[in-house]
């Protein structure tokens, strides 16, 4: 189900997009006016790259709007934190839905590329994972492979490939001991 941006949100991502317009309308002379923008379009090159990439993709215009979203929450909690306001906290874990061959692991790397390029990841690296990766032959297997693959994955992202899969096999699968250790060591 597609969710409708909110023109709220919308304002917001354009006020910090476009905040250099009072600065570069006032600017004295042409000079200014060209520094001016030349300083706001290296601020956010960062997603018009991304932007890029996204738009060779097919569809996904909730992703493309969702990734605007994304990027302006974290440009103006960096603001507010070099300014010594509060900021605000959240998770950014993301699960991505879709047939095999639509772009979810690209999309996937193209995130973590814009969390690097921003400072929200040390490494910005992908791992990716399935089933197999996660899920161990006897207890306790199961639990070590996935915080292996998590430590592996520190300052990244882990894409799970089919994580539906680890609830397939009901109570006594495997894959619930690899969801539950996910989840405790998620942050």
């Amino acid at each position: 189900m597609e969710r409708a941006v909110t023109y709220k949100n919308n304002g917001q991502i354009n006020i910090i997009l476009n905040g250099q317009k009072q600065v570069l309308v006032d600017a004295d002379s042409e000079a200014e006016y060209l520094e001016a923008l030349q300083k706001n379009e290296a601020k956010h090159s960062i997603l018009r790259e991304i932007e890029r990439e996204m738009n060779s993709l097919v569809g996904m215009d909730e992703m493309k709007r969702n990734i605007k979203e994304i990027y302006a929450w974290i440009f103006v909690n960096q603001k507010r934190q070099e300014q010594g306001l509060k900021v605000g906290k959240q998770a950014l874990h993301m699960m991505f839905k879709g047939n095999p061959g639509t772009g979810k692991t690209t999309v996937a790397r193209l995130v973590g590329k814009l969390f690097f390029e921003m400072n929200v990841l040390s490494k910005g690296h992908l791992i990716e994972a399935e089933r197999g990766d996660l899920v161990g032959e006897y207890i306790g297997h199961t639990a070590q492979k996935t915080r292996d693959l998590i430590k592996k994955s520190l300052g990244g992202i882990l894409f799970i490939d089919e994580a539906y899969s680890l609830a397939r096999g009901g109570e006594k699968d495997f894959g619930k001991e690899a969801i539950d250790t996910l989840v405790k060591n998620t942050v």
